[in-house]
């Protein structure tokens, strides 16, 4: 039986994860050779899988040395074989967002650059990042908490909880475990309440606050509402100001795409142009300028963050559009 791309992604995503772990017997080894050679799929997909798991490799790395340094403290559970495997996975989702649009992959540095590179945080403090930039925070408590662009934390850690307040923009907690002290995000009428777990949470201006949930349980609240709402991974709860908070399953695809930032891309699916134009100016100064008469056509696809023109210029290739870069801003016209 011929298998889907997704499929074959999923495969290879368990295969790297494994491999990955070193815990590989003789017999899954020759299972994982005689994969790889029966179809030349299996080793694209491989490849993308392993990528995206040496990435995370050079992320923890840094972080660890940092925590090492600097704050003595539990090591992080950001890496635990189930968020290794959903690294994995994010390769797979991300590939499937181009199956109908352009896309346009980076091949990620070497090196983390400096926007990118962890700190430690100093208690109390606030971090904060610039359009295009991210960063990572490692918390003394073993958590790891990571910024997207234009976003900004207040760290306020008692003996009794540990509050981060989210002040703009969207940030990825990976939350070590203490029932002791429950660790507690604040993002405008919002609170996230959780142990150890991961999840995302995001407080973007005209847009009601959202949390995706990777991994673990979260309680969802909301100022002057008591009832505490439940969300569990694989969800995403959207917490508007005048209408109840609502919970909704998510694929695992749709999970890859939502923390596809954290890998210095966007996923789109199915997005209209105007939308996607929208979401690219999160991310650089130069503006995405669309034709209204085309502004409801849609893209499907993955995207470097940092990149608008390239964008522009690989959606016009694949919807037969003009592109017109100026100085500040890219045009995309019939």
């Amino acid at each position: 039986m011929k298998l889907s791309s997704q499929e074959i992604d999923r495969l290879a995503a368990e295969w790297a994860t494994k491999a990955h772990s070193g815990v590989l017997t003789p017999a899954e080894q020759a299972g994982l050779e005689a994969w790889l050679a029966a179809d030349v799929r299996h080793l694209g997909a491989y490849g993308k899988a392993e990528a995206v798991l040496a990435r995370l490799d050079r992320i923890r790395a840094v972080g660890a040395a940092a925590l090492r340094q600097e704050a003595p403290a539990p090591q992080p559970v950001w890496w635990t074989r189930r968020r290794m495997a959903f690294a994995g996975g994010a390769a797979a989702g991300l590939a499937a967002a181009g199956i109908l649009g352009a896309v346009l992959l980076k091949e990620p540095p070497q090196t983390l650059p400096a926007a990118t590179q962890p700190v430690v945080a100093v208690l109390p403090s606030q971090f904060a990042t610039r359009i295009g930039e991210t960063r990572i925070v490692a918390l003394q408590d073993g958590s790891v908490v990571t910024l997207n662009t234009d976003s900004k934390v207040t760290i306020r850690f008692t003996r009794q909880t540990r509050k981060v307040l989210l002040d703009r923009g969207e940030a990825h907690f990976s939350v070590a475990k203490n029932k002791a002290r429950p660790f507690v995000v604040v993002a405008g009428d919002a609170q996230v309440r959780a142990v150890g777990t991961a999840f995302t949470v995001s407080f973007l201006k005209q847009r009601p606050v959202q949390v995706l949930v990777q991994e673990g349980v979260v309680e969802v609240t909301r100022r002057g509402v008591h009832k505490a709402i439940r969300a569990i991974a694989d969800t995403q709860t959207v917490v508007p100001q005048d209408a109840p908070i609502a919970v909704h399953p998510v694929t695992y695809t749709q999970v890859a795409r939502g923390m596809a930032w954290q890998f210095g891309q966007i996923a789109f699916d199915n997005e209209t142009l105007a939308d996607a134009a929208q979401e690219f100016a999160r991310y650089s100064n130069t503006r995405i300028v669309v034709d209204p008469s085309i502004s409801h056509r849609t893209i499907t696809g993955l995207f470097a963050s940092n990149d608008p023109v390239g964008f522009a210029k690989a959606t016009a290739a694949a919807l037969s559009l003009h592109v017109e870069v100026g100085t500040e801003e890219v045009r995309i016209s019939r």
